[in-house]
């Protein structure tokens, strides 16, 4: 029988860890749905913020907690994939601004549905309620610790 050295036992029960390979293994499985559709997690975030109303590249970068140059980068993408339009501001010519097309509204529709799915299957060891329960704790440390990115 072999055991674990003190800090191997103290790392691996430690609530950070976990959630850091719960984290890993929640992204993995996004992005095997996401990836058959050729975009990234990183992508989704954008499209969800630019869902029904035109944000300059700027705002989204703010919004999604990217840099300028990423955020350039992921519209790049998401434009040549026919995802989302980059126009010329009416209000402010100075700004470019980014919406979805049809095709990209309809993608993030299906995209939140197959994702949702995928998230009632990661959490089927737990009951509804220990689930809400999660749910809540995840949410009071994530605005604790990262208020800019605090749900909307």
């Amino acid at each position: 029988m072999t055991t674990r050295p003190a800090a191997a036992e103290l790392i691996h029960s430690s609530t950070a860890y976990m959630v850091l390979r719960l984290g890993d293994v929640a992204r993995d499985r996004i992005d095997r749905v996401l990836s058959r559709f050729g975009i990234t997690g990183r992508d989704m975030r954008v499209m969800s913020f630019a869902q029904g109303r035109a944000l300059s590249q700027r705002d989204l970068s703010r919004l999604a907690s990217l840099d300028r140059t990423t955020m350039v980068a992921v519209v790049d993408k998401l434009e040549g994939l026919g995802l989302v339009r980059r126009e010329r501001s009416a209000a402010d010519r100075r700004k470019q601004v980014v919406t979805l097309t049809g095709r990209g509204t309809g993608l993030l529709d299906e995209l939140t549905l197959l994702l949702a799915g995928e998230e009632a299957g990661f959490l089927t060891p737990l009951t509804g309620e220990e689930q809400r329960l999660l749910n809540g704790l995840m949410t009071k440390l994530y605005e604790a610790h990262d208020p800019s990115c605090a749900a909307p």
